[in-house]
């Protein structure tokens, strides 16, 4: 059953009204704008989710003034997880961010073209249009550490977030040359967990600690259904031990550049 109050029943009730003030039949509107009644009657009920030509579409014959396409600005939301705008807010006002990743390089370390590869494995059924949004929000992300008072950044990652082939030989190579000129940053620590470590504190987990100017902690996690704060003093406490410990097993961040440099000779390089 479709919610009458969610962000797409409420677009259709608003094309079907804007369908009603001109006269048209759903038939007719379908003739005029060559898309099926099918399609129109799903939109307006809420069980269709509406293309951005199609409310383009729209808009032209009913006369709307491109509003309906406006409307559809609530399709930006679902592009990425629940919670993840609450925490794109605090990621702002940090002073100090420390992140693990057993998975995938961090958002904030990503080159175009991988964020671009990682988006379209996690997507598919989106369009390049909306893979093209979630690459250009994810690098615009990343002025945040050249802002003043930009927050101090501890990155520590699995080594075989690196060996993992995301696109091509180029693109994993361009990546780790990417990370090697972002360990000269002032703001930025990157650290490697080598293979050999065995069994960590990481291995089941990937997450990030937030600390805000007054020094309070928070923690990030993220799943298939979206995110969630851990705000708990205890349970940060939890995560905060989790996170020392997976870095404790890491390599010094020069030890860590020499790793980098290794296998992007060893699996990245040129065949």
């Amino acid at each position: 059953m479709v919610d009458p109050y969610s962000p797409q029943a409420l677009w259709g009730r608003e094309l079907r009204h804007y369908r009603k003030a001109t006269g048209l039949t759903q038939a007719q509107l379908a003739e005029r704008i060559n898309f099926s009644e099918s399609l129109i009657s799903g939109a307006e009920t809420g069980q269709v989710l509406s293309s951005i030509e199609f409310a383009t579409a729209c808009d032209r014959e009913l006369g709307t003034g491109g509003a309906l396409v406006r409307a559809l600005d609530f399709k930006k939301a679902r592009r990425f997880p629940a919670g993840f705008a609450e925490y794109l807010e605090v990621e702002k006002k940090t002073s100090m961010i420390r992140w693990y990743e057993g998975l995938c390089i961090p958002g904030l370390l990503q080159t175009m073209d991988y964020a671009r590869e990682l988006h379209r494995a996690g997507r598919p059924g989106d369009s390049a249009e909306e893979i093209d949004a979630l690459v250009t929000a994810r690098m615009e992300r990343k002025a945040v550490l050249d802002t003043p008072g930009a927050p101090t950044l501890w990155v520590v990652v699995d080594e075989t977030v690196l060996r993992r082939p995301v696109g091509s030989k180029e693109i994993m190579h361009a990546q780790c040359e990417h990370l090697l000129k972002i360990i000269d940053h002032p703001k930025v620590s990157l650290q490697v967990v080598p293979f050999d470590t065995g069994a960590h504190a990481g291995l089941t987990c990937c997450f990030i600690l937030l600390t805000l100017p007054e020094g309070t902690t928070v923690a990030y996690s993220e799943d298939l259904t979206g995110g969630r704060f851990i705000e708990r003093p205890e349970d940060v406490g939890h995560w905060t031990t989790c996170y020392e410990s997976i870095k404790s097993s890491a390599l010094p961040v020069k030890h860590s550049a020499d790793i980098i440099r290794r296998i992007m000779g060893e699996d990245h390089g040129p065949e």
